[in-house]
């Protein structure tokens, strides 16, 4: 396909310092990295590569070696009544960094609906969370994303979400292997309604398993489980998407699999 606009999160590298990140983005014909860890961090304001008086050599590395950051992917969680004011502070201060640093977006989760609570209520929390970060980005010129994941991988659920927020500055990450626990080969029941709204996406590939046991599919290399990758790819070009196709391969969860020396020309290699 000749795509030029592919990217890798850094979940997939936990152990390259940031320069290797660029280095090895580069030669391997990758133009984005969005971030999620930096040697060890995983909150912006932690990650020294983004303290002010870094700024400047940061973004002239990321120049010369013609990478772009695409995101942040935060770890906010908005479903947790308990949790709920840490949370937002927490997505305020990656905003932060995100205006110094001119990176567009960071990605937030639902996630789960907790036991014993009624889904209306807690997607309700959700929104009013997502429409209070959204406004807060939309002053800083930085995008809210929710990525789907963890309970929030049905159109229901997730389009419940952002019937409710009135912001413009909320868009939808989609995860494409995360959703394929529910829809399957079936994917356009969930993307032809979504597709005006996703800005950004994650790509993984599984074997699949049992449905409805997510832990019985088996992660795989880009291109050799049964997430129909190239469909999903040409579909969205043919409707006009204008993002990145990123690849999330998991490995700091996951040490188990691949290297990234494997994994990412995997999916480089895929999209060619």
């Amino acid at each position: 396909m000749g795509i030029k606009k592919i990217a890798f999160t850094t979940l997939g590298c936990p152990d390259w310092p940031f320069n290797k990140i660029l280095d090895e983005a580069q030669k391997m014909g990758y133009s984005g990295i969005e971030i999620r860890g930096l040697e060890g961090k995983m909150l912006a304001e932690e990650m020294p590569q983004f303290f002010p008086e870094n700024r400047t050599a940061t973004l002239a590395a990321l120049k010369a070696h013609n990478i772009e950051m695409t995101g942040f992917g935060t770890s906010v969680m908005l479903h947790d009544a308990a949790k709920f004011d840490a949370a937002i502070a927490e997505g305020k201060r990656a905003i932060d960094v995100c205006q110094r640093m001119g990176i567009p977006a960071i990605r937030i989760f639902g996630n789960n609906i907790p036991e014993g609570e009624n889904e209306a209520d807690v997607i309700a929390r959700v929104a009013s969370g997502a429409e209070i970060l959204a406004e807060y980005g939309q002053a800083r010129k930085v995008l809210v994303m929710m990525e789907t994941h963890g309970d929030f991988i049905t159109l229901e659920r997730v389009k419940a979400v952002f019937d409710l927020v009135k912001s413009k500055n909320f868009k939808l990450l989609w995860d494409v292997g995360n959703t394929d626990y529910i829809y399957g080969d079936d994917f356009l029941k969930f993307y032809k309604p979504m597709k005006d709204l996703i800005v950004h996406t994650h790509f993984k590939d599984h074997i699949r398993g049992t449905p409805g046991d997510n832990k019985s599919y088996k992660y795989c290399l880009p291109g050799k489980g049964d997430i129909p990758i190239k469909a999903i790819v040409k579909q969205m070009i043919d409707d006009g998407y204008k993002g990145y196709f990123c690849l999330e391969w998991e490995k700091k969860w996951h040490p188990e699999l691949d290297d990234p020396e494997i994994a990412y020309p995997a999916f480089a290699d895929l999209l060619k």
